[in-house]
């Protein structure tokens, strides 16, 4: 595959074939998990951002009744399934019948993920104005919530990982 076939086949990559190849990484469930759980972040929205940022986009701040319509699907149909799914992992280790069920909310919340990554890639952008696609994703985070000292460091970890593969990427080592 020739150079350019190959930036072609990157740029023009699903939202949801980034989200998977990302969250494969090495350590980034880790991070993931911690950025959800300890400092509230939507991980969709997180990959949606370095997905725009290594296309040189950024959220259209004008489509801020769209993107909630994404959070609400997100409240309402991902975060109860997720919940419903990790109570019953304690209960499936005791009772090993329930775990088919533990198995099918898993499924039902990857459904319900993959949906919320189709609603955000359908979101309009506008042409991003810093060329790094790493400190682009880390701007436009910032325009998506209030950031904390605290999620920076893991917000900045997570997003150099998945930017690692950007054409433009500053050489990083392995996550």
């Amino acid at each position: 595959m020739s150079a350019s076939a190959a930036t072609d086949s990157l740029w023009s990559d699903s939202l949801w074939s980034y989200a998977l190849d990302r969250y494969a990484r090495p350590n980034v469930e880790a991070e993931c998990l911690a950025l959800q759980d300890e400092h509230g972040w939507d991980i969709c929205e997180l990959l949606w951002v370095a997905w725009l940022s290594e296309r040189h986009q950024r959220p259209d701040p004008a489509a801020a009744d769209a993107l909630a319509e994404a959070r609400r699907w997100q409240r309402e149909m991902t975060v109860p399934l997720r919940e419903r799914r990790r109570a019953l992992k304690a209960e499936a280790h005791r009772r090993p019948q329930l775990e088919p069920l533990r198995q099918l909310l898993k499924q039902a919340e990857l459904q319900a993920e993959r949906e919320m990554l189709a609603r955000l890639e359908a979101l309009p952008t506008f042409v991003a104005e810093v060329n790094s696609p790493l400190e682009q994703a880390l701007v436009s985070c910032q325009t998506l919530r209030d950031m904390t000292a605290d999620d920076y460091p893991p917000l900045r970890r997570l997003l150099a990982c998945w930017t690692i593969d950007a054409p433009d990427a500053e050489p990083k080592p392995t996550c």
